[in-house]
């Protein structure tokens, strides 16, 4: 056998190659199979959790649904209902916010509303409101908006000092200017 290896080098070779080129694609065939098998298994392992968290909710959806009614009649005071239209919202949230602020003993100075931004379930309305007051009356208007129904947010908020001359003789105030962004819901269902 050496021999004849000797006298056939290149016959060696194609015969070599020809038995370690299917060994070759066996062994690739089966790491790939392997590669692809981990990657399913691990997709499998990701999709478990949430499986169990849908069965759970599942399992439970009577009593989530009795609690979301209940929670239901709760969030009908805080946000706009869908009967109103969102211009007529957007009209009321300006003028209310305007009250609150002069009510509170600040200077409306400018109001614009915003664009109005529509989401799958709610209608988010802006404006944008600047006035000019003290600290104390502006400290007033921020509680008065936390307690108005249906909820206003602050949504942005600057506050710029204004320049005061220094005459003598005269106590010196300061007075601010604030430019707000205030927000509201509406139910768009």
């Amino acid at each position: 056998m050496k021999a004849w290896l000797r006298n056939h080098r290149r016959s060696a070779l194609f015969v070599g190659a020809t038995l370690v080129l299917p060994l070759y694609l066996f062994f690739s065939l089966v790491g790939s199979l392997v590669s692809v098998g981990g990657d399913y298994r691990d997709q499998i392992d990701a999709i478990e959790p949430r499986l169990a968290r849908m069965r759970g909710l599942i399992e439970f959806e009577s009593a989530l649904q009795a609690e979301l009614d209940s929670v239901g009649g709760q969030v009908a005071d805080q946000i706009y209902p869908s009967g109103s239209g969102s211009e007529t919202v957007a009209a009321a949230l300006q003028s209310e916010a305007r009250r609150v602020l002069a009510d509170a003993g600040l200077e409306i100075t400018n109001s614009q509303v915003l664009e109005i931004r529509r989401q799958e379930r709610f209608d988010y309305i802006a404006v944008k409101i600047v006035a000019r007051g003290e600290l104390a009356q502006l400290d007033q208007a921020l509680s008065s908006i936390s307690a108005f129904r249906p909820l206003i947010f602050v949504e942005a908020f600057d506050l710029f000092p204004n320049r005061q001359s220094n005459r003598r003789g005269q106590t010196p105030e300061q007075t601010l200017t604030v430019s707000m962004q205030l927000m509201s819901v509406r139910s768009a269902l």
